[in-house]
């Protein structure tokens, strides 16, 4: 009976690791399922990820809009794949060297200091290399990474804010920040000179200039929607090759 419980045990300590290490997939995690993160997540460990133990990995949080807020149930959490970001990539066959955490939140303006929580449990859970840490958003997300970058610039190696908006901010505290920024020029949702500004600023009146110098693409008669070409890389730029190439100074 003893030698029974034990194998029964360790048979459902082997499930529990390979629900919890699921690599190559991505995998919901609903709000109070994993401890020490206040919000239900999409999860994509890389391919390969438990074959060396000792190897650790880039780290991309990507954040919704407005329209992919939820409760981060299993049901909620499926708003995110509604949209053409990195998620939905994954799961339609996509493979990508890095892990990928995308939290829902009941709306999409992450504080700063959430966005620090939501890091510190990606390392204290994952194999994270603290030097390869990179923020994406769309929309709202765009603009929250815009916010949460201009106040800690030194957190993290490049940034690429979609639709976002950074007028405002003291832009400036990113002229060592890699930027890309995307945006379509028929955006009626938020205006494209919520990129064009802040990227002319870092290029041209910061002081010194930005180094390396700021990205933006803008999309001609795109409307809102300058994600879905952008993660696909349909429209022909490799945002995550780009962000892969930068990694904080040690």
């Amino acid at each position: 009976m003893a030698a029974t419980l034990r194998f029964m045990l360790g048979m459902l300590l082997c499930v529990s690791h390979a629900a919890w290490a699921a690599q190559g997939e991505i995998i919901a995690r609903p709000l109070g399922t994993v401890q020490g993160i206040n919000y239900g997540y999409w999860e994509y460990l890389p391919l390969g990820y438990d074959d060396n133990t000792e190897q650790t990995y880039p780290l991309v949080i990507f954040l919704g809009g407005v329209g992919e807020v939820g409760n981060g149930s299993a049901a909620g959490l499926e708003k995110l794949m509604a949209v053409g970001g990195p998620p939905k990539l994954i799961r339609n066959g996509r493979d990508f060297p890095f892990v990928l955490i995308s939290p829902q939140r009941f709306n999409a303006f992450f504080g700063n200091g959430e966005i620090d929580a939501i890091f510190a449990f990606a390392k204290s859970h994952y194999r994270i290399d603290p030097s390869r840490i990179y923020l994406t958003g769309i929309s709202a997300g765009g603009i929250v990474t815009w916010n949460y970058a201009v106040a800690n610039p030194q957190k993290l190696a490049a940034i690429v804010p979609i639709a976002g908006n950074g007028n405002g901010l003291d832009i400036c505290k990113l002229n060592k920040l890699p930027v890309w920024a995307f945006h379509g020029t028929a955006d009626t949702t938020v205006s494209p000179y919520g990129s064009i500004e802040p990227v002319n600023k870092l290029n041209t009146t910061c002081s010194p200039v930005a180094n390396p110098p700021a990205l933006i693409t803008l999309y001609p008669g795109v409307g809102h929607d300058s994600w879905s070409r952008t993660y696909s890389g349909s429209a022909g730029h490799d945002v995550y090759t780009w962000m892969l190439s930068y990694s904080l100074a040690p």
